[in-house]
């Protein structure tokens, strides 16, 4: 099921389905490689703070604002 990644749980392969917000937040991500399709893992999170997460090699600390707006489902 669909959710934000801020309620998903960290150490799972999520997806990316979509992202919420305008054009600024998906350039925002886009820069960063993070785009509707792009698997990735939370490596450290917590509920009022930065989320760390994983795609590929790197790592990538986002907002939790931002990170409210993308839209994943569990692979």
């Amino acid at each position: 099921m669909a959710c934000p990644i801020t309620f998903a749980g960290s150490d799972k392969t999520l997806k990316i389905v979509e992202i919420l917000g305008g054009a600024r937040a998906k350039g925002k991500l886009s820069d960063r490689g993070l785009c509707v399709g792009e698997c990735l893992c939370i490596t450290h999170g917590n509920c009022k703070g930065d989320i760390i997460l994983k795609t590929k090699n790197t790592k990538y600390a986002v907002g939790f604002g931002l990170a409210s707006k993308i839209i994943v489902d569990e692979v």
